[in-house]
């Protein structure tokens, strides 16, 4: 049964009876035992046998009365003696039937009609009426029928119209009674059921009240020391400014790595200011118009805070450089972080900004970026001219001593290898302002090997190294001939210059198929060279890096040959990975989308 019903149940019924009635249906109450429905019947019973002690009775029939007397003594240590509660439910009605059974031999042994314990009968018909159902009350009506009519039956020459009235109401009364009794006792039976369902809903309510109460304590303190956790983790941060703010923008976090960056003290920021407030406006209209599309400018704030968290709100992570502007009207540059801080409570939602300084470190890349195409500018047409006229020299009218062209090949040795610099120079400084571009067409990315390959046989040659080379039939690929070729040069060469005499070179290239059936071409150059620390692979392709290992054999080179192959690779769709072992060697894989077709097969 539902709270609702026991509720709509409870209204149903009424009030619960009170008073006397109610006292004596608890008496007889289901719970109730034998025992306790006995003893006042007993007493009542031992009174009367009491009474008859007296001058003003006397019992007509002694061996009825002391028949009654043993009847009524049997069953009160029957009510003691056996268990009942082990027995069926219908041999309850045994004690009950045995007192009007006692009734009935007490009256017609105290005169019969005229006896004055006939109301003894009451006792065992409320006990028959309070029971469930209807039968005790068809059985008390029964029974006190039976205690009425007997002692008529008896004589009936001594009845009269009075004894046949009386015979016919009392049992009648007793239906009504019992009637009454019956539903009264349904009724608290029910009520002390409805009770007992509302006290156990109660019961369970409270106790889960008690562990909701204890979860929810739980869970705000794991809050609250989440939280504090989070807050020391923010205070310990020193070199990065850590900004939390409401779902509105309001700063409400405010670390001191921020107060350091940006001048502030928290005390000046924290619920005063907002995030948009350290930017420049210029940036957040520029970025709104780029989100967008729109360039009127507004003063409302939650358009200028949607300009910097718009991709937060769409999930995607949004890193980008941004410009602050510091409390005495300095501006830096800062690598901005824009998360979303997700919370079930809506007044606990809002956004978190990691800001790192990296105006040095940008004014560093600018001023890299400058260098190297004004040395790339300023070095190519010199070194170019050294060429020109060191042909003339070689092709000129008169003839060179032997000692003057080994001088001109050393010069067109180094001029050349200057000049390839400055091609390198040129194309990472192209790569570094977007401009790198690839002219594709469908080539043999076998034919592009081979090529470069036999044009490294010399230099392999010279150094005592093996340099063998192996492809498929024919491996189609998109792509531009002439960078390709240069990324493979980078690759090979790289090979030699880290393999020792006796070592050995393998270029390989070979149709595969990725992870979900795509077309794919894969390259691999393996060298048995000296390799690279494992902590030192991931910075291979970064401008200008040599790895410890090439340092400390003195390997020529400037740290560009991979940064360079990187770029090709990453400009034809592919990917470049790089696995090595110290002292045991190097495996470089460029993997490329590959054409699909029959002559692929």
């Amino acid at each position: 049964m539902s709270r609702a019903e026991v509720a709509d149940e409870w209204q149903r019924r009424g009030p619960a009876p009170t008073g006397p009635l109610a006292r004596l249906g608890r008496w007889w109450a289901e719970e109730a035992s034998i025992v306790e429905r006995q003893v006042p019947f007993t007493g009542l019973y031992a009174l009367a046998l009491v009474a008859l002690l007296l001058p003003a009775f006397g019992a007509a029939n002694p061996r009825l009365v002391a028949a009654g007397a043993v009847l009524v003594g049997l069953e009160t240590i029957a009510a003691f003696a056996l268990p009942w509660r082990r027995w069926p439910g219908w041999t309850l009605y045994g004690p009950p039937l045995a007192q009007l059974l006692a009734v009935g031999l007490l009256r017609v042994g105290t005169g019969g009609p005229s006896s004055p314990f006939a109301l003894i009968m009451v006792l065992p018909v409320v006990d028959l009426a309070a029971r469930r159902g209807r039968t005790g009350v068809y059985v008390a009506a029964v029974g006190s029928a039976g205690i009425i009519a007997v002692p008529l039956l008896s004589d009936v020459r001594a009845v009269n119209s009075a004894m046949l009235v009386r015979a016919f109401f009392v049992p009648l009364v007793v239906l009504v009674v019992a009637y009454t009794v019956n539903g009264l006792t349904e009724r608290l039976r029910a009520r002390t059921e409805t009770l007992a369902t509302l006290r156990r809903m109660q019961d369970a309510l409270l106790e889960r009240m008690r562990a909701d109460a204890v979860e929810l304590a739980r869970v705000a303190a794991d809050r609250r020391a989440a939280r504090d956790t989070l807050l020391s983790v923010f205070d310990a941060v020193t070199e990065q400014a850590i900004i939390a703010a409401d779902d509105e923008g309001v700063v409400d976090v405010f670390n001191p790595g921020a107060e350091h960056l940006l001048g502030y003290a928290r005390a000046d920021v924290v619920g005063h200011m907002r995030l948009t407030d350290f930017h420049l406006r210029a940036e957040l209209d520029a970025r709104r118009a780029e989100l967008f599309h729109d360039d009127d400018g507004v003063d409302n704030p939650r358009f200028l805070l949607d300009a910097l968290v718009a991709p937060a709100l769409a999930g995607r992570p949004d890193v980008r450089d941004w410009t602050y502007r510091r409390r005495d009207g300095s501006t830096i540059t800062v690598r901005l972080a824009v998360t979303r801080r997700a919370d079930p409570d809506p007044r606990s939602a809002g956004y978190v900004v990691v800001a790192t300084d990296v105006t040095a470190e940008r004014e560093t890349a600018r001023l890299k970026e400058r260098f190297v195409s004004l040395v790339s500018h300023e070095l190519r047409t010199p070194i170019s001219s050294v060429l020109g006229y060191a042909e003339l020299l070689r092709d000129g009218p008169d003839p060179l001593t032997p000692e003057q062209s080994g001088y001109l090949e050393v010069i067109e040795r180094n001029a050349r290898t200057q000049l390839r610099l400055v091609a390198d120079l040129l194309l990472t400084a192209q790569v570094r302002a977007g401009r790198f571009t690839v002219q594709r067409a469908r080539i043999d990315l076998g034919d592009v090997v081979r090529a470069c390959v036999e044009t490294a046989v010399p230099a392999a040659q010279a150094a005592g190294i093996t340099l063998e080379s192996s492809a498929d039939e024919v491996v189609l690929v998109d792509g531009d001939a002439d960078r390709l070729a240069q990324a493979v040069d980078n690759l090979v060469s790289n090979a030699l210059k880290f393999t020792p005499q006796g070592g050995r070179v393998a270029v390989a290239v070979r149709r595969t198929r990725g992870p979900i059936g795509q077309a794919l071409a894969e390259l691999t150059v393996t060298d048995t060279g000296i390799g690279i620390p494992a902590d030192e692979v991931a910075h291979l392709t970064e401008d200008f890096y040599r790895a410890t290992t090439a340092t400390q054999a003195a390997v020529p080179g400037f740290g560009l040959g991979l940064a360079i192959t990187q770029a090709i690779v990453a400009s034809h769709g592919g990917r470049l990975t790089i696995s090595s072992r110290l002292d045991e060697g190097t495996t470089c894989t460029v993997t490329l989308p590959a054409v699909t077709g029959s002559a692929q097969g």
